[in-house]
């Protein structure tokens, strides 16, 4: 990724971090889920949450001083990721938690900003409307751990289920996070608590109307620029 192409003007043709966001969002959620269990997942998992970071900060944020805050948050959730792994305390937790969440609100506007701004639609708007849900995704996985970690049996989960450590939490909140956000609903994960249920509520409303909004937001874009391009 060459730094000289990070410019408003040409990030929807040029740029190519949102890809790498992409591909290492989508990386890291196939670990997280279905290697987690496994040492060896455990630190790719590590390696892809890393990249997914520096790749969302050098593709979404340009004003340096957003950068250098941004840059440092990052830095800050990378320490304590590594921290946590090998000392599994409820306050580092909490803290990686909370920062993490913080860290995608950032990155959620950013995107979302560049998403439904004015322009033509191209493959990199795409991919970045696909970063954006599944960053919700992400985001709510978060608010369900950081709930899981300081309400007692805010959730009902299924015997068969071992829960022995805090990133075995997690990856059954981003589990659940994204069976809510596609309103799937298996049904083995059950929010008991009138403040998890609200949220399982609001991630599959968000979900929903997401997906609508967007897509009339991108259809309304290409019909703009057709008739723009029929009227040269």
């Amino acid at each position: 990724m060459k730094l000289a192409k990070l410019n408003p003007e040409n990030f929807w043709t040029a740029e190519g971090g949102m890809t790498g966001l992409l591909v290492f969002t989508l990386g890291y959620l196939f670990v997280v889920c279905a290697l987690g269990d496994f040492p060896l997942g455990i630190f790719l998992a590590h390696i892809l949450f890393a990249l997914t970071i520096v790749a969302g900060v050098f593709s979404t944020f340009r004003q340096p001083s957003v950068r250098f805050f941004s840059l440092l948050l990052a830095v800050a959730i990378l320490t304590l990721n590594w921290l946590e792994h090998f000392h599994p305390q409820k306050a580092l937790v909490l803290l990686d938690a909370v920062l993490s969440l913080v860290y995608l609100g950032f990155l959620l506007t950013m995107v979302i900003l560049q998403v439904f701004r004015t322009g033509p639609v191209t493959a990199h708007r795409i991919r970045g409307a696909i970063i954006v849900y599944l960053l919700l995704g992400g985001a709510w996985s978060f608010l369900y751990h950081i709930t899981a970690l300081t309400i007692p049996n805010a959730f009902h989960f299924p015997e068969s289920y071992t829960i022995g450590t805090p990133a075995a939490l997690q990856r059954l909140m981003t589990y659940f996070s994204f069976v809510t956000l596609t309103t799937t609903g298996y049904g083995d994960i059950i929010p008991t608590h009138p403040l998890t249920r609200t949220l399982a509520i609001f991630e599959a409303l968000t979900g929903q109307l997401y997906l609508v909004i967007t897509l009339a937001r991108l259809v309304s874009l290409a019909v703009l620029g057709y008739k723009g391009e029929e009227s040269k």
